[in-house]
């Protein structure tokens, strides 16, 4: 008997394969805008050296030979090049989404003032050795996976390191902006799963961003007045997941073999609170709810 194919399927197909290629033009254009502004390499450089200078880590090469995890590196890896500068052995990468645009980085470079990216992170590796590899990175003119991997750069994606870890000795863990897009009940596995992974005394830093990802400048705390029960996972992840100052804090207390502290707190006082903060919403007081960024540096220490 002659298997018919229903008409549905080819035409159910090809609809997939033209939204895949939209969201991938979507992807490229998101990456070379991100490229010439906010991942441009100077940027990304001054964002990491900023908390290298809070954390105390001047005057030494604290990432020299060392292997580094980047959480949620995004569509540009302009951060996980900073590392490599800095002298690092091996960078992973990673995303729970495949959304990374290597060639972007050669915008991300070539936008940038190459001196200040030298200058800038000198406190923290030897500045001739900085020279040596912003050299090496603007002598390529098209970057790919295998380029990057000749660099020691290695994109994982996608993976979800709330179900586990990278069972990868890792020296130090770094994130910008990435924390608060993690769900609420997922972030202390989070913290849990990539402790197991680092080696004693090694560190991380996050820096995370406590405002509603829907309107920054003009609407950062109206989340807050959610209730709880709409604040679903997917919403936790698109507009931030609300967790304050002080539940970060209580949070980081309870993951076990690490010393965590504060390297700032930043808050925001140009926008007034809701009328209404939804009782799902765990805080001490109202400059608890108004702080609206913190860095945080983390060890893990010897048992």
């Amino acid at each position: 008997m002659k298997r018919v194919i229903p008409k549905s399927r080819p035409v159910l197909y090809h609809e997939f394969k033209s939204k895949i290629g939209k969201l991938r033009i979507l992807d490229s254009r998101r990456a070379k805008r991100l490229a010439a502004t906010t991942k441009r390499l100077d940027v990304c450089s001054a964002q990491i050296a900023h908390v290298f200078h809070l954390s105390g880590f001047a005057g030494e090469s604290p990432l020299r030979g060392k292997t580094c995890v980047e959480i949620g590196s995004g569509w540009v890896l302009s951060h996980a090049l900073v590392l490599y500068l800095l002298g690092a052995a091996k960078v992973i990468a990673t995303d729970v989404q495949r959304v990374a645009n290597p060639a972007a980085l050669y915008q991300s470079i070539h936008s940038s003032a190459i001196s200040i990216v030298r200058d800038i992170l000198s406190p923290f590796e030897d500045h001739s050795l900085i020279r040596t590899r912003v050299n090496r990175l603007l002598t390529i003119k098209t970057f790919s996976y295998d380029v990057l991997k000749d660099l020691g750069i290695e994109y994982v994606a996608p993976v979800d390191l709330t179900k586990g870890p990278l069972n990868l000795k890792t020296d130090f863990v770094f994130s910008f902006s990435v924390l608060e897009h993690v769900p609420a009940s997922d972030v202390l596995l989070l913290l849990e799963n990539l402790t197991r992974d680092l080696s004693v005394e090694g560190k991380m830093i996050h820096c995370i961003h406590l405002e509603d990802h829907r309107d920054i400048s003009n609407a950062p705390f109206d989340f807050l007045s959610e209730p709880g029960e709409k604040f679903s996972r997917e919403v936790q992840c698109t507009r931030g997941n609300r967790l304050r100052c002080s539940q970060w804090s209580a949070i980081l207390s309870q993951v076990k073999g690490m010393e965590f502290r504060f390297i700032y707190e930043w808050t925001r006082s140009d926008k007034k609170l809701p009328t209404i903060i939804d009782p799902s919403i765990n805080y001490i007081d109202d400059e608890d709810l108004t702080v609206s960024h913190i860095g945080i540096l983390g060890k893990k220490m010897k048992i």
